[in-house]
């Protein structure tokens, strides 16, 4: 009985981690082109339950980010065959949502893999780039890994 009570806690905990995902972006984990943090936004980059202890990611680098430049996502995966593929939305609101970067790896391999991601992907339209946006982190099964958001200048 425990057992059950504890998996129905930890499917509703991802699922409102998962509301939370699709949520419009709110404030920026300023990072350095190194990846240092400047200053942290506490809703950015967490883990969702489902992947606590064998997912760890560490905040987007530079941002804010020029629309010329890169943006790159760091993932370490510690769990072996613990993420099945790495997909990266741009959630726009209103369940609009469009795929920026896709890995089909499966399993992906555990250590780190880092995710290059254009600021003009990212942006709902590349020819005013200019914006705050959220980018959500599934699985191959479209389990939400983590979110954050990015400011594109």
């Amino acid at each position: 009985m425990l057992l059950l009570v504890t998996g129905c806690n930890q499917s509703s905990d991802q699922r409102d981690f998962e509301r939370a995902a699709f949520s419009l972006p709110e404030g920026i984990t300023e990072t350095s082109g190194n990846g240092t943090v400047i200053n942290s936004d506490p809703d950015d980059w967490r883990i969702s339950p489902f992947f606590q202890g064998v997912v760890q990611i560490d905040p987007a680098y530079p941002n804010p980010v020029l629309s010329s430049n890169q943006v790159s996502l760091d993932v370490i995966i510690t769990g072996t065959d613990a993420v099945s593929e790495l997909i990266v939305y741009a959630y726009y609101g209103n369940n609009n949502v469009r795929p920026v970067f896709e890995d089909f790896r499966a399993p992906v391999p555990t250590g780190l893999t880092s995710l290059p991601l254009s600021p003009l992907d990212i942006a709902r339209f590349r020819e005013n780039p200019q914006g705050t946006y959220r980018i959500v982190l599934l699985d191959g099964n479209e389990n939400v890994i983590s979110y954050g958001d990015i400011r594109v200048e």
